[in-house]
């Protein structure tokens, strides 16, 4: 965010953390959470995203147009412009996802769209759910997020099994309100988050933690989207898979492509391993012999890198 900031204090930055000393000397405001606070936000039915309708909720009353960023997200535009989109009359959300008819005939919905057709409070088929991501709301419109959380303390039963309750109240309290999405200005990777995450830890370890004016420069090297194999390397390893049991075959494509993604030299060993370890719990669930994985190493692995391969299925056998 601050890397794509283009006017200085077009937009302050607060982050709500049980580690606060962590942002020491970054230029953000901090808001601690204490134990109590986490203890108490979470409620009475233990749903841990009831926190984030918390914070949202708390955070709406910093400014006249506050936005709420999941940890998982980068920015690739200027965070400034997303504030535009904001009014009284507009929320901003991450991403469209589906109808409320759509939703519920999915699986993990299904219990829940009953209990809401047999309470009698079941929305329009029309209704749009979103991700909540991102949340864009003016502090006029505080209030909602106050909704938000009643109406997930209503649906608890719900949220052990259906863990997004969370931004489904978001949504059903937005209605038929005007909504307009960010995703053309970031990426909210919560299906990728190791790979992302394998990133971060290459840059901070790379250039430290403490703030510097240009570590938001730096961080430029890191790819905004995780890098996918490119044609050439996704044709060759359908070739190579034929000879890898099937059981065995997407783990053995996470192998081939850990060694052909392309990014800056200090990140290639961390983006490899991420997709290697997650290779390795993919046959270790597949209860994989130890002749199996040898000859999937051997069909994928090329002979200079097979002691770092081994290295690693060593560590997670040991885990």
């Amino acid at each position: 965010a601050l890397r794509e900031q283009r006017i200085p204090g077009s937009f302050t930055i607060s982050v709500m953390t049980d580690e606060p000393l962590a942002f020491d000397g970054w230029p953000v405001n901090v808001i601690p959470l204490t134990a109590a606070m986490l203890a108490d936000w979470k409620g009475v039915n233990g749903y841990t995203h009831r926190r984030k309708a918390c914070a949202i909720a708390a955070g709406v009353k910093l400014a006249d147009k506050t936005i709420f960023v999941d940890t998982d997200t980068v920015f690739f535009k200027d965070p400034a412009t997303l504030f535009e989109r904001i009014n009284d009359q507009q929320y901003l959300m991450d991403q469209f996802e589906w109808t409320w008819r759509e939703a519920a005939k999915r699986p993990v919905y299904q219990r829940f769209a009953a209990d809401l057709v047999a309470r009698g409070k079941a929305p329009a088929d029309t209704l749009k759910l979103y991700n909540s991501g991102i949340c864009g709301i003016t502090r006029a419109n505080a209030g909602m997020m106050d909704a938000v959380i009643a109406l997930i303390d209503e649906w608890a039963d719900h949220g052990s099994t259906l863990h997004t309750i969370e931004q489904i109240a978001v949504s059903f309290m937005m209605g038929d309100s005007k909504v307009v999405t960010a995703r053309d200005c970031v990426n909210h990777y919560y299906a990728k988050k190791r790979y992302h995450h394998a990133m971060n830890k290459g840059f901070f370890e790379t250039y430290g933690e403490q703030y510097r004016t240009d570590l938001p420069q730096l961080s430029a090297t890191v790819p905004v989207f995780f890098p996918g194999p490119g044609l050439v390397t996704r044709t060759l390893a359908k070739v190579r898979l034929l000879s890898v049991a099937k059981p065995l075959r997407q783990a053995a494509k996470m192998i081939i492509y850990g060694q052909a993604i392309s990014t800056p030299d200090y990140l290639e060993a961390y983006c490899r391993h991420a997709l290697w370890n997650r290779a390795i719990e993919l046959m270790q669930q597949k209860n994989a012999t130890p002749p199996s994985i040898e000859q999937v190493i051997n069909v994928c692995v090329p002979t200079a890198r097979q002691l770092e391969f081994k290295a690693l299925l060593a560590q997670r056998s040991a885990l």
